[in-house]
Order: C-alpha cells, then sequence, then structure tokens
C-alpha cells in the first residue's frame, strides 16, 4: 500500500516547519486530538520514542527539525511499513506538507485498510493539514469534511470528548508476571481514570465491569467473534454478549486475574489500581495456527471493545 497526502501551504518551510515540532507535544498544532484519538509517544520526536494513537502503533525512526518525522509501525499492527510527515521548501514563501503511508498490511488488516482504517486515516490527515494552516493563519481555504461512511464509521467509536479518561499505556512488567502465562504474544493495556471519590479496591471495579453490560454494537462484535471461534473450535464459555468474558482466577495482592484457556489459546485479563487509574492488561498465549488466527480477526475489535467496557464501568463507578 502507498497513500500520500499533500497540501500546499502559504507560508515558508521554516514556519511549517516550526508547526510540524509541536507533533506529540502538550501544545500540538498538527495531529487532531480533539476530534480523534491523541498521538502520544514517550520520548517526544527522537529516534526510538514509543507510541501511537488508539490502537495504532509506532516508533519514530528518524526526525529532522522542521522537515521530517518517520515512524515505524509495530508488527502488531497488522502493517509492515512507515508513515512519515514531511515538509518542503517550494520558495517564494511557500511550502508543501505532505504525509506518506507504506507498507504491506498483513492479518486482519487485509481487510480492514480497504474498508475502514484507509478512509479514517484520510480524513485524520486532512484535518491535520487544516489544523497546520489554521496554526499559521493562512487558511485552510477549504475546510476538509467528513464523508458519510467516516460519520457512520465514528458511530461505533467514543466521542474524541470522552477519550480522556481512557488510554493505552505500555504493559508494566508486573501485570505481565500476574497473568502467569508461559509466553507472551500479544499484551496491551488500558488505564482507565478513576472518578474522584470513587473506589480504589480492585474487586468492586471487577464486579463493576461485569455488571456494566455491553452496547449494542460490541455485542454483535462478541456475537461475531464466537461465530469465529466455533469455526475455529475454540472454546466460546464465558464469551456470552452480556456478561465479563473471562473467569475470575485469583486475587494477587492488589491485582485481580480473570481468563479463560482453550486448547489453542489462553487469555489473561490483569486488574490492578494504581493511584486514580484502573490499569486492564490483557496477555495472549498462542498454542497453534488456529489460535494465532483466531486472534488475528480478532484483535482489531479487542481495542475498540476493552476501553468501551472500561468507559461504561467508570459511568457507575463504584463508591
Amino acid at each position: 500500500m502507498r497513500n500520500i497526502h499533500e497540501r500546499h501551504v502559504a507560508a515558508s518551510a521554516e514556519r511549517v516547519g516550526a508547526v510540524l515540532e509541536t507533533l506529540a507535544t502538550d501544545h500540538d498544532q498538527v495531529w487532531p486530538g480533539a476530534t480523534w484519538a491523541p498521538m502520544v509517544l514517550d520520548r517526544g520526536l527522537e529516534p526510538g520514542s514509543r507510541g501511537g494513537h488508539d490502537g495504532i502503533r509506532y516508533t519514530v525512526t528518524a526526525h529532522e527539525a522542521g522537515r521530517l518525522v518517520e515512524f515505524a509501525f509495530d508488527r502488531t499492527t497488522g502493517i509492515d511499513g512507515t508513515h512519515a510527515f514531511t515538509v518542503v521548501d517550494l520558495g517564494d514563501g511557500a511550502s508543501l506538507m505532505r504525509h506518506v503511508l507504506e507498507g504491506r498490511a498483513h492479518g486482519a488488516m487485509v481487510l480492514l485498510w480497504p474498508l475502514a482504517v484507509r478512509w479514517a486515516h484520510d480524513a485524520l490527515v486532512e484535518d491535520a493539514f487544516d489544523l497546520v494552516e489554521a496554526a499559521l493563519g493562512v487558511g485552510p481555504t477549504v475546510t476538509a469534511r467528513w464523508s458519510p461512511w467516516i460519520r457512520l464509521l465514528r458511530t461505533a467509536l467514543p466521542a474524541a470528548t470522552d477519550r480522556a479518561d481512557v488510554r493505552q499505556v505500555e504493559t508494566p512488567a508486573g501485570l505481565i508476571s500476574a497473568a502467569g502465562l508461559p509466553r507472551v504474544d500479544f499484551t496491551d493495556t488500558f488505564a482507565l481514570r478513576l472518578p474522584p471519590g470513587s473506589s480504589r479496591d480492585v474487586e468492586d471495579w471487577h464486579r463493576a465491569l461485569v455488571s456494566a453490560g455491553n452496547p449494542a454494537w460490541v455485542a454483535a462484535l462478541m456475537t461475531v467473534r464466537n461465530r469465529v471461534a466455533q469455526w475455529l473450535g475454540l472454546d466460546t464459555a464465558g464469551g456470552s454478549s452480556d456478561t465479563s468474558p473471562f473467569t475470575l482466577l485469583t486475587r494477587i495482592g492488589d491485582t485481580l486475574v480473570v481468563g479463560a484457556d482453550d486448547e489453542h489459546l489462553d487469555f489473561r485479563g490483569v486488574l490492578r489500581v494504581v493511584g486514580d487509574d484502573l490499569q486492564c492488561a490483557t496477555v495472549v498465549h498462542e498454542h497453534n495456527a488456529i489460535g494465532r488466527a483466531y486472534f488475528t480477526v480478532v484483535k482489531p475489535f479487542h481495542r475498540r471493545i476493552v476501553p468501551t467496557l472500561l468507559r461504561r464501568a467508570r459511568s457507575g463507578a463504584p463508591g
């Protein structure tokens, strides 16, 4: 795949480059974090910095101040490749801002890219270009408009104003250890900001997750997940659409472990309250090709479902 966006900007490359340098900072003037999940990087724009937006993970591989920022996708994203912002000097006080994504899709992304991800990506990049021009006071002359398809896709996503309470973080080593699996083939962690005055007992939050129930779109995705699992010969016990998909296994100090095992793969969900955050880690051990195929299909849905369930638990926060 090769996806290119360009915008002629009526400002010098130096001015546009200065705006580019704000990317993923507290005063970001590039990434449209007000309407999309924010870009978060652990060490800013320096090479080796890791992070991403929503469930899309990547690492900074190159940075030329005011000219280029390049990222390589983590393989778990489903793309082997890179994406990059560049600024080109056109002379006479004008410049070109370009974003290029190129690589090869694998797993579920082979289907998700043409059906959904590409369209969301296109809309996000055009929104970013609008922000850059607005920050420079030179436009945009034509504001990007979301297509009906993008608006439909976003009905399944939480509103941007609701995103700040859940963020993806690196999985702490202690949560991986608590999962107790012999090998880790996949892990991710979402942190829910707990409301002031709410309980800090992890068991209270486990009960809140179980009792919160699922919105209709999550229930539908879980039904699809279960049918895929049945087709592949996986056990779907505990995977109903209206209860927690995992059985409580154990509590280790301040950490609660839930999970489900099958001959093809093992899941663990690890919950822990740290300060004002509820950390929810998913740890997966795939036994064979069937387990890998199943999790490849459900992984993109997993990254939507977990934050949604955390938000629903927060809405009925235990005291």
